[in-house]
């Protein structure tokens, strides 16, 4: 296994796609992992390396965000689905598909179109049918997305000035190691002045509205009816309640198997250690299984 992942590309329609690839043990299976609305593949660093070697784990950059931010669209996530099934398919066996937050949609969606190409879905606090919003869709947006958005705006002078950002950010109270500093940086770009996040506003908008507005997108979980794991923070994207997916929503879908790591939120779910450690077991039960 190595640490540092690979770069890989992949053709996709319209366009070409980043990935990063953190190899397994020879003969060891699969894991594609999908991101999150304003996240990049860099930040299944620390599940990889808590797998140690037990799957290939291969992480896009969606249409949009860091090494695919080039891609001028269409955006929206029925194309980020027809994207990770164009993918999985290169990848010449079924794999099991991860996703965190919007990514847990996408997966779904995936998996919807083309389910011979999936052994198992692994969803990661995502999927789960959002609540709609009352009022202006882009002012819910904002509020539901938080600082995230605001990042996208801001010309950063230099990457330090974009790390302090994060290590102030209210989902990080425990502080910023050395690695996910690398992932975290791992967003920026040059630009005018300094840096900018290697996010697209603009397909941030158009999947956001699809997650809150679009009925296909958001029921797509009531579809399945395959058991389905899903592993979520009891604290949201500030560090705080009330989580992304409730209590009333696991009961409301007692079918599905369900994992709530103690200690974590949105964030840290993936990015921390224990997050990283629960998604791990997750992903290997889903292969026993």
């Amino acid at each position: 296994m190595t640490r540092r992942p690979d770069f890989l590309s992949f053709d996709v329609t319209g366009g070409t796609l980043g990935a990063l690839r953190w190899s397994g043990i020879d003969g060891a299976p699969t894991v594609l992992a999908v991101h999150g609305i304003t996240a990049n593949g860099w930040h299944f660093d620390p599940l990889a390396h808590q797998l140690s070697g037990g799957a290939h784990v291969v992480a896009v950059d969606l249409r949009g965000r860091c090494r695919s931010h080039a891609h001028a669209g269409p955006f929206g996530l029925r194309a980020h689905a027809s994207d990770v099934a164009t993918i999985a398919g290169h990848l010449g066996e079924p794999v099991i598909l991860l996703g965190h937050a919007m990514g847990a949609f996408v997966a779904l969606l995936a998996a919807e179109l083309h389910p011979e190409l999936f052994r198992g879905i692994v969803l990661v606090d995502g999927g789960t049918p959002l609540t709609l919003p009352d009022g202006d869709i882009e002012d819910a947006l904002v509020a539901s997305l938080g600082p995230a958005v605001a990042r996208l705006r801001v010309t950063w002078p230099d990457r330090v000035s974009y790390q302090t950002m994060w290590s102030q950010h209210p989902a990080f109270t425990d502080g910023i190691g050395l690695d996910l500093q690398r992932t975290l940086l791992a967003d920026l770009v040059e630009a005018p002045g300094g840096f900018r996040s290697a996010v697209s506003e603009a397909a941030v908008l158009i999947d956001g509205r699809e997650l809150l507005l679009d009925e296909h997108v958001r029921t797509v979980l009531t579809r399945r009816n395959e058991p389905t794991t899903i592993v979520r923070a009891p604290e949201g994207m500030l560090g705080a309640l009330p989580p992304l997916i409730s209590d009333e929503t696991v009961e409301a879908f007692p079918d599905h198997r369900w994992t709530t790591v103690p200690g974590t939120n949105h964030y840290t779910l993936l990015l921390g250690v224990d997050g990283a450690s629960a998604i791990a077991a997750a992903i290997r039960n889903e292969l026993a299984a």
